[in-house]
């Protein structure tokens, strides 16, 4: 065997099996669940591969590609980066507004902790795909699907020339067939930290092209047409397992042994091998960057079309939950929750909030302190809970609930409901076992507007559980229910 290395020192660089690297069947079209994988454009023209997390904002992809090669970035210039992601209704892109690198990352020549996150400058478009990660570990045995704007290579003949191509978003699969390791011992010698990477060759389906095969007994034969290498363009591209980035594309290498590469060159020919981040051990290190602590201060947290939970936790928060049905908690501080569309849960907890219903039939609650709900269109149920708030449910057939353990002797620190609609059977909840018989109904005078309100007050106790604008008492009359 050749213990040369000079042919076989890892590059950071989809081939695809046929004769045809535009074969229909490896290319991504728009809307076919990989709309978040996504094309990074450096300003000089490199380009690399990334994919969108769950955040909607962060991208993940590989440190090679936005950093020199001492592994140095540069940070103050986050915004030569735009990330473009190619939707049915076109391609949209957006700047990067800052760019996190793994601290271990040292550009060193196996690629150890290749791994980045960039922060785009604005939510992604709600049309792109958002992806979590994989947390298992058992990647190794694993088909896995590959995706990335890579240049067209072929297994039979390797790369195109392509200087004057435009990287194109291909896809196709390979199986993980061992752990990065198994290279820091003959004939390589590498220096790969062990756990961190996952690494496949390029089968062609015959046992002399068959690389793991040849070198260390690991036989497998392929996948057929369906398997796939890597290319120039593709590093920061994702490997998905059941739908969640398991690797992220690093870098590959030649075979040591002569005759199982059949190009006898690095191009990402049939014989080659090729080596993924795993992205299962940097877990803690994602979450950290995407999901920053609790008590970082004023935060703007946007959700997916898909059911999602959102945090606040403390400072002056702004959360959009947009599509699905989600659930949005404002915790400390003096949040803005808009639930968008889908059936929601908002929740102001602590301090002065704002909460937006949207479209839906969503459940709204103030939480303490003074705070406004607008439940918007749909069939909204909204409950100030403590403090004095104001709740305006919009459209819909609304319920309002007034609790008997918020009501007070002063109608200035009472609840207001300020748009009952009866035209929209609009109704309120009575807590704690109350009943309409237990209510007096009074007219009044707003304090400041000098307009016609109804108060109700328990006549037991003469506690006022809320207010209501614009209403007569006959109004109201018939419009309560028990909750």
């Amino acid at each position: 065997m050749s213990t040369s290395l000079t042919v076989n020192a890892p590059q950071p660089r989809i081939s695809v099996p046929t004769s045809n690297p535009d074969n229909p069947a490896y290319l991504v079209q728009p809307g076919m669940g990989l709309d978040g994988v996504v094309k990074i454009q450096e300003i000089n023209g490199h380009s690399c591969s990334g994919s969108l997390l769950t955040t909607g904002r962060h991208i993940l992809t590989v440190a090679h590609c936005v950093t020199d090669e001492f592994g140095q970035a540069d940070y103050s210039s986050p915004s030569e980066y735009t990330v473009y992601f190619n939707l049915p209704s076109g391609t949209v892109s957006i700047p990067v507004s800052q760019i996190y690198i793994h601290p271990d990352w040292t550009s060193d020549t196996n690629y150890n902790n290749d791994i980045a996150i960039l922060e785009l400058s604005q939510p992604a478009p709600e049309a792109a795909n958002r992806y979590e990660i994989y947390t298992g570990a058992d990647e190794v045995g694993q088909i896995m699907q590959k995706v990335g704007y890579g240049v067209p290579a072929t297994g039979n003949s390797g790369e195109a020339d392509y200087s004057d191509l435009v990287p194109t978003k291909r896809m196709g699969q390979n199986r993980y067939e061992a752990s990065g390791e198994l290279f820091n011992s003959y004939p390589y010698y590498y220096s790969n930290q062990p756990g961190k990477q996952l690494v496949y060759d390029f089968d062609n389906g015959l046992p002399q092209n068959d690389a793991f095969g040849q070198e260390f007994g690991i036989n497998d034969l392929g996948l057929g047409l369906s398997e796939v290498n890597i290319s120039p363009g593709d590093s920061g591209g994702p490997a998905f397992i059941n739908g969640k980035i398991a690797g992220l594309t690093s870098n590959g290498f030649r075979s040591a042994t002569p005759g199982i590469d059949v190009t006898n060159a690095l191009d990402d020919s049939f014989g080659e091998y090729a080596s993924d981040t795993r992205v299962s051990v940097y877990a803690d290190w994602i979450n950290q960057i995407i999901n920053p602590s609790p008590y970082s201060g004023n935060d703007n947290i946007v959700g997916t079309i898909n059911n999602d939970f959102l945090y606040g936790y403390q400072g002056n928060d702004t959360l959009n939950g947009l599509g699905g049905d989600d659930h949005l908690f404002g915790g400390k501080g003096g949040d803005n929750l808009y639930a968008d569309e889908g059936n929601d849960l908002v929740y102001g907890n602590l301090e002065f909030d704002i909460l937006w219903g949207g479209l839906g039939n969503d459940f709204l609650a103030g939480g303490q302190d003074f705070d406004y709900l607008y439940g918007e269109e749909g069939n909204d149920t909204l409950t100030g809970d403590q403090g004095s708030d104001y709740l305006t449910g919009g459209s819909g057939s609304d319920l309002f609930i007034l609790s008997l353990a918020t009501a007070n002797s002063d109608q200035l620190l009472a609840d207001t409901i300020d748009d009952f609609e009866p035209s929209f059977v609009d109704k309120i909840g009575l807590t704690e076992g109350l009943t309409e018989a237990n209510l007096t109904l009074e007219l009044s005078t707003n304090f400041y507007s000098n307009l016609p309100e109804t108060v109700i007050r328990v006549t037991s106790s003469n506690q006022i559980l809320g207010v209501v604008s614009n209403i007569s008492p006959e109004q109201l009359q018939g419009r309560f229910i028990s909750v």
